[in-house]
């Protein structure tokens, strides 16, 4: 891909990515100070350290490197990519947080099944994460399980509200403050990780235990078919 061409593509898929965060993150992102070390947001009383956002920023680095090589993070033009990048991952992991609150107030909970289910995707997840992989996200298998649970949750949840899934979305973002960490969060960089580019990750281990997640299913698969259209003209 030539210098021009890769320039068009990126600020496609930048404009694709912010649109994205601003469907799916609601309008009450505060800015603000005052955080604990490591922590990157909080969504009314929960927060979310780094090293869970990283779960998803791999996921995402990772499916941008299939599509453009990975030496798509270097140069003048990686800086708007990776903007973009972070901000979906940040909407992703704040619409998971979302869910998981809504379900509480709602009675939603996963059965034993799902429960092992979880267990099963996370398994399935880490044997694919190289050395490298395990050190940048920083978590332990106890923790992956848990982010694969509260994945679960969000999945069910949405799924549980049918057709009033988005208004439930959009009125608990209404009564609800989140916080963002603008300081640490412009700090955070991605870069080529060594890994296994084939290798399942969080999403696609989730897919292959449960299926397609529904809340936020419409968005990537958008996503992915127009990056894959701009990247065939080349």
């Amino acid at each position: 891909m030539n210098l021009k061409n890769r320039k068009i593509v990126i600020a496609a898929l930048c404009m694709m990515l912010c649109a994205m965060l601003l469907a799916g993150c609601g309008k009450s992102l505060i800015i603000t100070t005052g955080f604990g070390r490591g922590e990157v947001f909080r969504i009314g009383s929960e927060g979310c350290r780094i090293t869970e956002l990283k779960v998803y920023l791999l996921d995402l680095q990772k499916e941008n490197e299939k599509l453009f090589g990975s030496a798509i993070w270097e140069g003048g033009d990686s800086k708007e990519l990776q903007d973009a990048v972070k901000e979906q991952a940040l909407s992703q992991v704040t619409r998971v947080k979302a869910l998981n609150q809504i379900a509480v107030k709602r009675n939603v909970m996963l059965t034993e099944l799902e429960k092992r289910e979880a267990e099963e995707a996370e398994h399935k997840y880490y044997a694919g994460l190289s050395a490298a992989e395990i050190k940048y996200i920083g978590l332990d298998e106890a923790n992956l399980q848990r982010m694969f649970r509260e994945y679960a949750l969000a999945d069910k949840t949405w799924r549980s509200l049918g057709e009033s899934a988005e208004q439930t979305y959009d009125e608990f973002f209404e009564k609800t403050q989140c916080d963002l960490n603008t300081k640490y969060w412009q700090t955070v960089d991605l870069k080529k990780i060594d890994g296994d580019l084939a290798a399942a990750g969080f999403s696609a281990s989730y897919k292959a235990v449960f299926g397609a997640p529904q809340q936020d299913d419409s968005a990537q698969g958008s996503t992915q078919d127009s990056t894959q259209a701009a990247a065939q003209e080349e």
